[in-house]
């Protein structure tokens, strides 16, 4: 779960998280480094205009339970941006057998002992998409929310062109020559997208500024420097030097980075998707989406 090694330069703290659950249990059964942190830590600060709740447990209750304010917002966005997808699905070839979902009476009559009809479905290849939560403070909450609306509905989009596709939530900053990495494992390749559960690590910015920050409160071989600011966003080309990242793997970095501005959906959308395209070295290709008339 916590990992404490070297690479390319950088010593990485790295933490790896299977569910929410898991993470909150973390959480609450670790102390914090008061020899760094002191006894009152930024992730306990009655801060709200900063991070959008009045506690740290209050955080904790809507990551593990769910937080519904706004929730159509987002969902609003991916049913709209779903409008202008073209789909495509990767069909399954039908072939005899001896065993099968149908009988082929032509075969059958004919005294063919492969007498059934089934499917052959290819084997799915894996996508992991890596989403980072750590977003600067300047950004707004129309570009949050347009990014995580588009991640959504790419997850769907691989899924259609017969790829299984997990996708883990993560954090990572850096301070001096160490790196904070915490990933959240939010989807498993065998489980359907559940964008309820997924709102509040992809839209809410507490899942960062009380639960992640409470994280690094938490972690031994940190800096003292980290309770100064608690550490610099990385950039995207920062990211693929710490992530084992396999080609068909997706970054989906700070909203910058991607040029989603947060006003259009349709714009935001095109602009992740070529940012994607540009690592040429993937099996798939994210098609440009058009305006309906």
């Amino acid at each position: 779960m916590y990992n404490y090694y070297a690479k390319n330069g950088y010593k990485i703290m790295k933490y790896e998280f299977d569910s929410i659950t898991d993470f909150i249990d973390y959480l609450d059964t670790h102390e914090v480094n008061e020899r760094i942190f002191g006894r009152n830590p930024s992730s306990e600060e009655e801060n709200y205009s900063f991070c959008k709740t009045q506690s740290l447990e209050e955080a904790k209750q809507f990551c593990k339970f769910g937080y519904h304010e706004d929730f159509e917002k987002l969902v609003e966005l991916k049913l709209l941006l779903e409008k202008y997808i073209k789909w495509s699905k990767t069909k399954s070839k039908q072939y005899n057998f001896y065993v099968g979902y149908a009988p082929d009476v032509k075969a059958y009559l004919e005294g063919n002992p492969l007498s059934m009809l089934t499917k052959n479905y290819p084997k799915r290849k894996h996508i992991d998409i890596y989403y980072n939560s750590a977003i600067l403070s300047e950004v707004s909450t129309s570009q949050i929310f347009n990014r995580g609306a588009i991640t959504l509905c790419i997850v769907e989009i691989l899924e259609n062109m017969g790829f299984s596709v997990g996708l883990n939530v993560f954090t990572m900053s850096s301070e001096s020559d160490q790196v904070h990495y915490a990933k959240f494992n939010l989807k498993k390749d065998c489980e359907r997208l559940n964008v309820q559960k997924l709102y509040f690590p992809l839209c809410h910015p507490s899942f960062l500024r009380r639960l992640v920050f409470r994280l690094r409160e938490e972690t031994p071989n940190i800096y003292r420097s980290w309770n100064e600011g608690y550490g610099s966003t990385c950039s995207d080309r920062m990211i693929r030097k710490i992530i084992d990242l396999k080609p068909n793997d997706i970054v989906i970095c700070q909203p910058e980075e991607m040029n989603v501005r947060g006003q259009d959906i349709i714009d935001d959308a095109n602009s992740m998707f070529n940012y994607i395209n540009k690592f040429s070295d993937k099996d798939f290709e994210l098609e440009k989406i058009k305006k309906l008339r």
